[in-house]
């Protein structure tokens, strides 16, 4: 077994990881590594080259409220981070709604009766004002009305988990959707409005080449700064004493095994994973809290086509029962780059399970049958038109806020704090559903707490009650 010694090592190569890893060469730190499962950097965030085509891991979009992650955006793109006007729409019912919603989209598709009811089921959720709300789907009726609940909450969200939404907390509505109003919504959509939520953006930016470009220029800045990379290397064991790590083993794709040792540990790696790669935990209640954390899983199919304008919109969002898909992206509409410039499409087509469903143990051949046989029942695309596919498996993609998580939760990050050199950041290691900003700022803060030890911020904080995250305006 080879042994090997650094002053850093940061766990995961995502958007997280490496931005700690810029932070820390940048304020003279050497002697990092960074290890990641992937051979490609960047997360659930990388691009997928194939051939010449290129596919992100599902939509990407890049917007923040904060300076710090728009700067590092722009200054390392420049010219290939370009704006891209925002189109996207919810499937309901065999017809497609503007999302976000306007009024005037609504009243031309969906029919009269079903238009007033929406008006009296929100009318209804103000008369009650009821602001208790312990479910998704409590929090969400409290919002917008029972009518509108089902027709543009309920399935979508219901494919994403796997469970009922009444399971669901209502942290997670909270946390992703609390700018939104469906009264400022129809004074948005009449032009009335003073100021657009932010999850509202008509325009993202974009790197050309995909969301992964970001990424390997990053991976390129640490290479230049001599950090040790190993991608492509799976962790076995954390072997910890007293809180502390004293060494990780991770496995490389030749088989090697590599002892690594360090004196901070920082990681993105799934919270769960972190306590259950140490091997047994003897005290009960922790572990119990552990293993009731679980994560959704992620199936993305890659198709590529023959032609182009299949769809206008980056991605849509399938609320219809009678297909399993819950999202589709159009690659074309990000960049043009993407299809090589050429008279061909990228799409994904995305699915969620977890790992003991039916659905996660198709083989490849039936899943890629399934996401064209559905795709061409929504009148999407026709299967001569498919000149090849793909399919990507991503365990451990979102944490699940299912209802009553959260006491489990705040009990592994009160034990997780009690480390004396590992930090946890990103989606993953945090168990937070962030964005890729919010991921970002939590590998930069990591870096700064490290560089300079005074500066005690909690991370667990990031994407809490952060206003850009929903309610920014621009």
């Amino acid at each position: 077994m080879i042994e090997k010694h650094f002053e850093t090592c940061i766990l995961g190569a995502g958007p997280a990881g490496l931005a700690c890893g810029l932070e820390l060469t940048d304020k003279g730190q050497t002697n990092i590594c960074i290890v990641d499962k992937h051979v490609i950097p960047g997360g659930l965030s990388r691009t997928q080259k194939r051939d010449k085509y290129k596919f992100d891991i599902g939509p990407h979009r890049f917007f923040t409220g904060n300076k710090e992650v728009n700067q590092l955006w722009h200054y390392t793109l420049g010219n290939d981070f370009v704006p891209v006007n925002r189109l996207t729409r919810i499937y309901y019912r065999d017809k497609f709604f503007n999302y976000p919603i306007k009024v005037g989209d609504v009243l031309l598709k969906m029919p009269p009766h079903e238009i007033l009811h929406s008006m009296l089921s929100f009318s209804a959720s103000k008369i009650r004002n009821n602001k208790s709300a312990d479910t998704f789907e409590e929090w969400v009726t409290n919002m917008f009305g029972e009518k509108l609940y089902k027709t543009f909450f309920k399935t979508y969200t219901e494919k994403v988990w796997g469970i009922p939404c009444n399971e669901i907390g209502a942290e997670w509505a909270s946390q992703r959707i609390k700018g939104l109003d469906f009264g400022e919504l129809v004074k948005n959509s009449m032009g009335f409005a003073k100021a657009t939520p932010k999850t509202l953006v008509d325009q993202f930016d974009y790197p050309i080449n995909g969301s992964g470009q970001m990424y390997d220029a990053w991976m390129e800045r640490l290479d230049k700064k001599n950090v040790s990379a190993f991608l492509g290397s799976r962790i076995t064991h954390i072997e910890v004493t007293e809180y502390e790590i004293d060494y990780i083993i991770c496995k490389t794709n030749a088989g090697e095994d590599i002892k690594i040792k360090a004196k901070q540990f920082v990681g993105s790696l799934p919270l769960t994973h972190f306590y259950k790669l140490q091997g047994k935990i003897d005290n009960k209640i922790i572990e119990n809290s552990i293993n009731a954390l679980y994560y959704r899983d992620h199936i993305t199919i890659d198709l590529l086509l023959d032609g182009e304008d299949f769809f206008p919109d980056q991605w849509v969002y399938i609320h219809s029962p009678r297909v399993k898909m819950a999202r589709i992206a159009n690659y074309n509409n990000f960049s043009k780059s993407m299809a090589n410039y050429e008279d061909k499409t990228c799409i994904s087509v995305e699915y969620f399970a977890f790992q003991a469903d039916n659905l996660w143990t198709m083989s490849d051949a039936d899943l890629k049958s399934m996401a064209i046989d559905e795709m061409e029942m929504l009148k999407l695309i026709s299967r001569e038109k498919v000149l090849d596919s793909w399919v990507v498996r991503e365990t451990e993609a979102y944490p699940t806020y299912y209802l009553g998580f959260k006491e489990h939760y705040n009990t592994v990050i009160e034990e997780t704090d009690r480390y004396k050199n590992y930090i946890a950041i990103g989606r993953g290691g945090m168990y937070k559903y962030n964005n890729q900003d919010h991921s970002i700022l939590s590998g930069l803060m990591a870096a700064k707490q490290i560089v300079n030890p005074q500066n005690q911020i909690s991370l667990w904080d990031i994407n809490v009650d952060d206003d850009y995250h929903e309610k920014a305006t621009r």
